[in-house]
């Protein structure tokens, strides 16, 4: 790996990291493998969109992400820039849990490529409550991991301030006692901030340690940084009624980032069983 490492492309070059919440604390020790510097230029990442709601997220988190990462680039006049993107909501897999998907770009101005990766944890305080000035919060504050992970208070008729970053009892009550003035409920909900979130500072880590993975590898061909996982292969036939499901992934097809190379890999999974077929189960 360090014979790797010491011939690499990417070792000792340094890149824009867009973030305003101190992202750079938990990615630069990933890209510390590869002796990529991280650098913060001055760029308001919430004009992209707020976990609050104020600025609206226009765009898929893959687009939104690149643009943060080319932001970072424009600001600083470097070569590479990094940035990521997080959403957090109901999970698409497992009922009634919330996921926090991570995405984190790398943008090479000088190669002209981009590379997204993805992580998905069900790791993740996201809490959300309403109340009156006269329920218990007890409940409310464990599942919520308080005041380990930040609160976020607002009124839910959306008079007033919106308290951020409450991170003691004593900012929780001074709040809610601001907002009750002018509301008879409160939001109260996780801060999901990356640094008022220490789960997800965790779901960051492992994004950024798996972008820098696959910039480690190198396409055979023409030897670009990247190479790694482009896309899917779909349609498995049911080992019942021979039916080809064509939801169903069959293998992965990896990529290079700079040129057309690609190779498909197959699941060791040939056939699906009936409980997974549409004709066999409906």
């Amino acid at each position: 790996m360090l014979e790797m490492i010491g011939a690499h492309p990417y070792r000792g070059v340094t890149a824009a990291f867009a973030t305003k919440h101190f992202k750079e604390s938990v990615v630069a020790p990933a890209f510390a493998t590869l002796e990529i510097s991280v650098v913060v230029p001055e760029v308001d990442t919430d004009q992209l969109g707020t976990f609050t709601g104020e600025i609206h997220r226009v765009g898929t988190p893959k687009e939104v992400v690149l643009k943060k990462a080319r932001l970072g680039i424009q600001a600083s006049g470097l070569l590479y820039g990094i940035a990521s993107e997080g959403s957090i909501g109901p999970d698409v897999v497992v009922p009634f849990v919330n996921s926090d998907i991570e995405c984190m770009a790398w943008v090479d101005t000088a190669r002209d490529i981009e590379i997204v990766e993805f992580h998905r944890s069900l790791d993740i305080f996201s809490a959300r409550t309403i109340v009156s000035s006269k329920d218990s919060l007890d409940e409310f504050l464990k599942s919520a991991d308080f005041p380990h992970h930040s609160l976020i208070a607002r009124a839910e008729n959306g008079r007033g301030e919106i308290y951020k970053g409450i991170n003691s009892f004593e900012r929780l009550e001074s709040a809610l006692k601001a907002l009750f003035r002018d509301s008879p409920s409160v939001v109260i909900e996780n801060d999901l901030r990356s640094h008022h979130s220490p789960s997800r500072q965790r779901n960051i880590a492992a994004v950024s340690e798996k972008l820098v993975s696959r910039l480690l590898r190198l396409c055979v061909k023409c030897e670009t940084p990247g190479w790694g996982e482009v896309g899917y292969l779909y349609g498995l036939e049911c080992r019942e009624c021979r039916n080809i499901e064509e939801r169903a992934v069959r293998g992965r097809v990896m990529g290079c980032a700079g040129c057309e190379y690609q190779v498909e890999m197959l699941n060791e999974k040939k056939f699906v069983e009936p409980a997974e077929c549409g004709v066999c189960n409906p």
